[in-house]
């Protein structure tokens, strides 16, 4: 939603017709909202600028239920749309009564009762009433669906013979939130790669899947590299990495130097997927035989292309004409299974991280596009310059992050012994982090919250006596410190906004100094026999500190309820002391 109130109040507000009543400021703001919502819903399903689609807005006092007419000359369609901007509240039956008397009245030419939005378009709302070829009901909302009677009213109004107009189109269009949400994700996704390949020598495979082998041009995939840069990755596993640490990609870049005629017989080959493979024509000259591509991705040979077209910008004056590669080209839907399978089984054979495979997790590229609404930059595919700043989100923060902010107090320990466990895509653990519910927002919040934290705590380590114990422990029991902090700004992490992170510091100073004067408290207590190091990677010893910490910090001390949650111990339970620490983080008094 808050993505959704961003677009109408940049691109459609601006445009909207005046407000005709004297409401408040507060009541003006949401209701010009609400006005533009009507426009994005034109603009996204006719495919009209927002200019044009908050001209059709009569959204106001006295609409009689109709909150855009819009004429659409190429299909002749009178278009009528009533919209409810409401995040949970149904489209009901009191919002579908007076769109059908608007309705009713409009088709009967009478103008008298509306506003003068309406009032002011009468002439051009005759004319289109004139001219259309069909009339069409649009209902767009971002609630919780369509009452049944509201849906029923509206059909009734359709079936309604006494009208006497056979142009009504017999279905409302319903705009759902679903589909909303996509139009919106849409806008920031990379776009799909259709071109040509020229192959020479090429070769066809029909049964299991179609797919095409043969010989490419390098020089042809490095244009189409830089005409595409990372749409043409979109499938991959990682965009460039660079040549500067990749032992690979320097060997690749001294080939197409020293010897680019041999370049074929040394790279391993490129392997994509598309959408569509149309063979036309082949050449009898050189025998490259074209092939029109949609919705190309390559899956493995990024580094290669990436490089060539690196040592392309490098070397203008260098030739690279004699380099070929394999290049296998496989039909396969773009949100199938199939193509996330040959994408991990082909870099499987190269040197990568599990965490890699997280780029094939549709929910992270989700997670991109909203958050590019919000003027971040999620980079969760590895790449040689993911832009460094403020405004840059990594998917090694993110994890640590979302792991802070859970009860479950394994992922102290694992943060600190096995973060990979976090970052396998197929694991339980990265799971319960990044759930298809988790919205962009809460994941940028996570993220400033969780860099303000570990800034404080890590000049709390160099501010600390050096080899000293307190040193050590907030070296090592950082995990469990900003833990304990995560879980008091749980509130406003879960906010509709983004936090400024300007205010973020002032805001944990105070709860954060005291809080690491109570863990190195607790530190003295139980480190007695064991090092800081390997105590906080020990489960059992993390757990007992976190429960002590919590309870002290979040005031719990006198708490009747603690006492007999101590003393549960249930082995079913997924994790060790479960009731007690889940009851702690529960009640962590939010700043």
């Amino acid at each position: 939603m808050i993505i959704l109130k961003k677009v109408l109040a940049d691109r459609f507000v601006p445009f909207l017709p005046p407000l005709l009543g004297n409401a408040t400021p507060v009541d003006q703001k949401a209701k010009q909202l609400s006005r533009a919502f009507s426009a994005f819903a034109l603009h996204k399903l006719l495919d009209i600028t927002p200019q044009v689609a908050a001209a059709s807005v009569v959204d106001d006092f006295t609409d009689k239920g109709i909150d855009a007419i819009h004429y659409h000359a190429p299909s002749e369609t009178l278009y009528l749309l009533q919209a409810k901007l409401k995040e949970s509240d149904q489209f009901k039956q009191e919002d579908a009564l007076p769109f059908c008397e608007g309705i009713r009245l409009l088709l009967k030419q009478d103008f008298t009762a509306f506003n003068g939005n309406v009032q002011s378009r009468q002439a051009d709302i005759e004319s289109a009433l004139d001219a259309c070829s069909h009339i069409k009901l649009v209902v767009p909302y971002t609630g919780d669906g369509v009452s049944k009677t509201a849906s029923d009213a509206l059909q009734a109004l359709l079936d309604d013979e006494d009208l006497d107009e056979e142009r009504l189109v017999k279905q409302v269009e319903y705009y759902t939130a679903t589909e909303i949400t996509r139009d919106l994700l849409a806008e920031q996704a990379y776009q799909p790669v259709h071109t040509d390949i020229a192959l020479q020598k090429s070769q066809k495979i029909e049964i299991p899947r179609v797919t095409y082998y043969g010989i490419a041009r390098l020089t042809d995939l490095v244009t189409l590299h830089i005409k595409e840069d990372k749409a043409l990755y979109e499938r991959n596993i990682r965009y460039f990495l660079g040549s500067s640490k990749s032992d690979i990609n320097k060997a690749i870049k001294v080939t197409l130097r020293d010897d680019p005629a041999n370049f074929f017989y040394l790279n391993n080959g490129i392997t994509a997927v598309c959408d569509e493979i149309e063979p036309k024509s082949k050449n009898p000259g050189n025998g490259f035989k074209k092939f029109k591509i949609r919705g190309l991705s390559i899956i493995n040979g990024a580094q290669t292309v990436a490089s060539a077209a690196e040592f392309v910008r490098q070397n203008p004056d260098k030739s690279i004409d004699e380099a070929k590669v394999m290049l296998t080209l496989i039909k396969a839907p773009a949100d199938g299974q199939f193509g996330k399978r040959v994408t991990k089984a082909r870099n499987h054979q190269n040197p990568v991280q599990t965490s890699n495979f997280a780029s094939l997790d549709e929910n992270q590229e989700r997670l991109r596009q909203e958050i590019a609404y919000l003027g971040f930059d999620y980079h969760y595919r590895p790449e040689v310059v993911a832009a460094m700043g403020a405004k840059a989100i990594t998917l090694d923060e993110a994890l640590r992050a979302l792991a802070a902010q859970q009860s479950d107090p394994r992922y102290v320990v694992w943060l600190k012994s096995d973060p990979a466990r976090l970052a396998n895509p197929d694991s339980t653990e990265y799971q319960a982090l990044f759930t298809a519910a988790l919205p962009g927002v809460a994941l940028v919040n996570a993220v400033l919250c969780h860099r303000a934290i570990r800034e404080l705590v890590v000049d709390y380590e160099q501010k600390a006596p050096t080899r000293s114990q307190e040193r050590l422990i907030y070296r090592h029991g950082i995990h469990a410190v900003t833990a304990t902090m995560m879980k008091r700004l749980r509130s406003r992490i879960g906010a509709a906004a983004i936090i400024d992170p300007a205010t973020i510091p002032a805001l944990i100073s105070q709860p954060l100094d005291l809080l690491r004067q109570q863990a190195c408290d607790f530190g003295q207590q139980h480190l007695l026999w064991v090092g800081p190091l390997a105590y906080f990677r020990n489960q059992g010893n993390v757990v007992a500190f976190l429960a002590d910490l919590m309870e002290m910090h979040y005031g719990l001390a006198a708490d009747p309820a603690i006492t007999p949650l101590r003393n549960i111990q249930n082995a079913a339970d997924v994790y060790p002391r479960k009731r007690l620490i889940d009851y702690l983080s529960s009640r962590a008094p939010q700043v």
